[in-house]
């Protein structure tokens, strides 16, 4: 969550032990409580925000700071409750705005959050910081041309931030647009030499348009920085196989998979390198271990209700390679179990159906009667 505080002013009237006669009871009220919020004592500050917006119901900035000490306490109903009354008493109160539009963005409610962030941006053309999770409430609503704006004046406005830079470079990656983000990218490396996301993306860019020697310097660079990075290891590998580098291939995608048992694309990257390689015994030991950690997870996993096993449809490529590495191992049966396997999760592969057809028909045992 992010810290509600950063945005808010306080605008803390000074406070002695017997305060002068011409100070109101309600200006004394919100002075107690604004200094208790200065020194980030909420609890305290809260009796005298009650009593202040009783006092005054016209008081925003009260019911506003009861939104976010209702929010450090996880009370997020009561919390949205008193942002909106800071709005009914001063729609333009762009903390209020701001506050309600970061709390239903954790909420994943993010049509909501984009609308009070625009009432950010609208008071506040300059913001940055607003421009972005704007941007980011668009990509999870896959509204990417909304988001590519967003996220693109953000950066124009402070193009030293990261985090929106590399949000805008990985959007512009998906929509194909390599040449900006690696501008963007390289732009970044200039200043910050040392960000091993950023050379990730310089490195996933650099393979897409097959210069692999030079993907393979940031994915390095990448690994300098981020020595347990499974993606860099898996995508090193890969660039490996494209330049004739199967030894070097092995050893990354090995790496890959001893930083994480679970990871799909570098056994089924060094699956496939040992079947192209012929050695099908390999290929099956490598890929047959992947399917063993699949289901023993998948069985753990169905006893928790809170998590999701791997989507199956990413496994069929695994699937049908470990259905061909059983066949040149002359193991039929293997490969009909697994490629029926494959059919039953995605049944329109005709190539597979093909293969299927070719294989030897499995023998049926013989029913002998036996009469006594």
């Amino acid at each position: 969550m992010v810290n509600l505080k950063q945005k808010n002013s306080l605008q803390t009237l000074p406070v002695t032990e017997e305060p002068k006669n011409h100070h109101s009871d309600f200006e004394v009220t919100v002075a107690l409580a604004n200094t208790h919020i200065e020194k980030d004592n909420w609890e305290e500050a809260y009796p005298y925000l009650k009593t202040a917006v009783s006092m005054n119901p016209a008081y925003s900035q009260g019911y506003n700071h009861l939104g976010i000490f209702y929010v450090r306490k996880k009370k997020y109903t009561e919390a949205i409750d008193n942002f909106k009354k800071a709005l009914q008493a001063d729609f333009s109160l762009t903390e209020a705005h701001y506050n309600l539009a970061v709390l239903h963005m954790e909420r994943k409610e993010y049509t909501m959050a984009l609308s009070h962030f625009k009432e950010v941006v609208v008071a506040n053309p300059d913001d940055h910081e607003t421009y972005y999770l704007m941007g980011l409430c668009c990509i999870h609503n896959n509204m990417e041309n909304e988001a590519e704006s967003f996220l693109s004046e953000s950066h124009r406005l402070k193009a030293e931030s990261i985090p929106p830079a590399i949000s805008l470079c990985k959007l512009l990656m998906k929509k194909n647009n390599f040449t900006k983000a690696k501008n963007i990218l390289l732009h970044i490396l200039m200043n910050n030499p040392s960000l091993p996301e950023v050379t990730l993306l310089l490195g996933i860019i650099y393979k897409i348009q097959k210069k692999y020697t030079r993907s393979m310097h940031y994915l390095r660079k990448t690994l300098l920085e981020d020595k347990n990075n499974i993606e860099a290891y898996n995508l090193l590998g890969e660039c490996c196989v494209e330049s004739g580098m199967d030894k070097q291939a092995e050893t990354f995608f090995a790496m890959a998979i001893k930083l994480d048992n679970s990871y799909l694309e570098a056994f089924y990257n060094l699956g496939n390198l040992y079947y192209t390689q012929e050695k099908y015994g390999d290929a099956i030991s490598t890929l047959e271990e992947f399917v063993k950690n699949k289901e023993a997870s998948d069985s753990i996993n169905s006893l928790w209700s809170e998590t999701t096993p791997m989507d199956d449809e990413k496994i069929v490529p695994l699937y049908n390679l470990l259905g061909h590495c059983y066949k040149m191992a002359k193991n039929p049966a293997k490969s009909r179990t697994l490629w029926e396997k494959s059919l039953a999760i995605q049944p329109q592969q005709q190539d597979i159906k093909d293969a299927l057809a070719v294989l030897p028909q499995p023998l049926h045992k013989r029913v002998s009667l036996v009469i006594d």
